[in-house]
């Protein structure tokens, strides 16, 4: 596992590389910033996991780039926000906090205090996050149109939404306590499920098809990651349908950001980079690092792999 990313905004050298080193020893990563000028074009192409951030700087000051942030990058909110500041009157801490920052350190730094206070908040980062793919597991997938089975390292059925059970249905799908079929298309959905489960290919496909009937089933692995609880998921389609594609639910489905779901959405539709580019209000890079992330997460390595996977599942939604 990467050590966890911390952005470092402070226009003080020797303070700065003073608090790089501090946690360097700490066993965290730091990217250093002089100002929120420096700050903006490093979060272009890293994501860190928390952000430390003098008050009082040259040109944007550090309220004023939380504020920014906080409405132009809303996919960057789920990160902690720290202040760095000499002033600890109570005006300017609560100033802080209606600003939206998550705490507070006064100058000068007991180092103590820093690495614990980052050390829990990456902890509620953690916890939180957790809680959120949970909720995606269960509730949340009833409420898509595509078929969602979550399954263990075992194979075991982990949760079915209410899409998937009607279908499997339709196309004689037994899915607990395992998916089964019967007949030649039983042994086509053993064989996806065995390739999926043991990790040897990012994604696989299959039709199960008769004469009443042609349901899509598309596996991919999610690794044995145990914040997730599930190690792999089926999506159930149907191809006569011609709902058009929802973000929240790519969110869900794929543990997308919102930026992340809208630029999976935008290539998808065949929007080149630079276009996408346009239609979000950001950079090709900003795009370029988003679309690095999808693929990651999607398990799929080209653009044209992206586009057939979202294509494939079909789901209702309305431009933001």
């Amino acid at each position: 596992m990467s050590a966890p990313l911390i952005l470092c905004i402070e226009d003080e050298p020797s303070l700065r590389d003073d608090i790089a080193a501090e946690l360097g020893e700490a066993g965290y990563a730091v990217i250093q910033a002089a100002d929120a000028r420096d700050a903006l074009e490093r979060l272009d192409d890293r994501r860190p996991d928390l952000i430390l951030c003098d008050i009082v700087m040259p040109g944007m000051d550090g309220r004023a780039l939380l504020t920014h942030l906080r409405s132009a990058r809303p996919e960057l909110n789920d990160i902690p926000f720290v202040f760095l500041t000499a002033l600890s009157s109570r005006e300017q801490m609560i100033d802080g906090r209606r600003a939206g920052a998550d705490d507070y350190l006064t100058k000068p730094i007991d180092y103590d205090l820093l690495r614990a206070m980052i050390a829990a908040r990456l902890d509620q980062v953690a916890r939180l996050r957790s809680a959120r793919v949970h909720e995606a597991e269960t509730g949340a997938l009833d409420r898509l149109t595509v078929g969602v089975v979550l399954l263990d390292a075992e194979g075991g059925v982990r949760h079915v939404n209410r899409a998937a059970r009607d279908l499997a249905r339709d196309a004689g799908i037994a899915l607990e306590p395992r998916v089964t079929g019967t007949g030649e298309d039983g042994r086509k959905l053993a064989a996806l499920l065995a390739r999926i489960l043991s990790g040897s290919e990012g994604g696989a496909a299959l039709w199960l098809e008769d004469a009443a009937r042609r349901v899509m089933v598309l596996g991919r692995p999610f690794g044995a990651d145990p914040t997730r609880g599930a190690a792999a998921m089926l999506t159930l389609s149907d191809p006569d349908r011609h709902d058009t594609l929802d973000p929240a639910a790519l969110r869900q489905l794929f543990d997308l950001t919102p930026t992340e779901a809208n630029v999976a959405r935008l290539v998808a539709q065949g929007l080149r980079r630079d276009q996408v580019a346009a239609r979000l209000g950001v950079s090709p890079n900003t795009v370029a690092f988003h679309l690095r992330n999808v693929f990651d997460k999607t398990g799929t390595r080209r653009q044209a792999d992206l586009m057939a996977l979202i294509l494939s599942m079909p789901m209702t939604w309305s431009d933001p």
